[in-house]
């Protein structure tokens, strides 16, 4: 769920990657990947499901891989699905047991899964996390029939997977929360020598044309809000930036369903300048940029 680049590790980590330089080039960069995904060990543990259980679901890759899924379908009198990507160090069981709460809403909820994680064939990179998004993009497209909407919600290191997709796909919204604003940012300068991948999201927020809402905890320790402050000022498709107090890195959807339920419904409705939250919260508003 965190990133693995805590303020507390900003010294030992250089040196960590300076050791791997024994390994040579290759070694290095094997090395600083497996640290920045870090899928977890074992088995994927069922959440205890507060409501009707979702359906499991598999999206399959254009490099052939089957990727583990779960779904709820939206309500009769509903068209959204909302595609949710989860962070490092986390799975598609324990972030569909976060997310649930979106079901109450009569949306649909489609959770993602990657490479590598969640017991699923291959190995995590940032070129095969958003082929695996793109995926699951496909197979919500294919549920929600012509009609249908669909938003995606993405948290840490899935919220800079969301960003990819969102600047190759046609979306209905993105909403990201505790999302890094670069890896460069978030990696100790000694470490970015070394990681392949680059997650470079204020550069795609550029290809990004639609609706965008940031969450972002006031007192994450992991990824701070100047990341997000970050990504709403390079926005140009109308952004909106909640900075929740009293929130951290885990996504509290106790807290987090109303933000995402109420932007989608003011999406909607036309209603986002209008828009306010309720709560220890701040809530800032950037309308379109105008035509270059």
């Amino acid at each position: 769920m965190a990133l693995p680049f805590r303020p507390k590790w900003r010294h030992a980590l250089p040196a960590l990657f300076g050791l791997a330089i024994v390994g040579g080039q290759s070694g290095c960069a094997h090395f600083a990947r497996d640290q920045l995904y870090a899928p977890g060990d074992g088995p994927v543990a069922t959440p205890e499901w507060t409501g009707p259980a979702p359906e499991a679901v598999t999206a399959h890759t254009e490099d052939g891989l089957d990727l583990a899924g779960y779904y709820w379908a939206p309500a009769a009198d509903n068209r959204d699905i909302v595609l949710v990507l989860h962070g490092r160090r986390d799975n598609a069981g324990r972030m569909a047991g976060y997310v649930q709460r979106l079901v109450e809403s009569g949306r649909g909820v489609l959770v993602a899964s990657y490479r590598g994680f969640n017991e699923n064939p291959g190995s995590p990179s940032e070129a095969g996390l958003i082929r695996d998004a793109r995926a699951f993009y496909r197979l919500a497209r294919l549920r929600g029939g012509p009609n249908g909407r669909v938003y995606v919600f993405g948290h840490s290191l899935g919220g800079a997977v969301a960003i990819q997709l969102a600047a190759r796909e046609q979306l209905e919204g993105l909403i990201t929360l505790a999302t890094f604003s670069d890896l460069a940012r978030a990696a100790p300068g000694f470490a970015e020598w070394f990681i392949p991948d680059e997650w470079k999201s204020l550069a795609a927020l550029a290809q990004v044309e639609e609706p965008l809402l940031l969450i972002h905890g006031a007192d994450d320790d992991y990824v701070e809000p100047s990341h997000a402050r970050r990504l709403f000022a390079a926005a140009c498709s109308g952004a909106t930036l909640s900075i929740i107090t009293g929130v951290r890195h885990r996504p509290n959807f106790r807290l987090i369903a109303p933000i995402v339920t109420g932007w989608i419904d003011a999406v909607e409705s036309g209603q986002l300048a209008g828009t306010r939250l309720e709560g220890n919260a701040s809530w800032e508003t950037r309308a379109r940029c105008a035509p270059r």
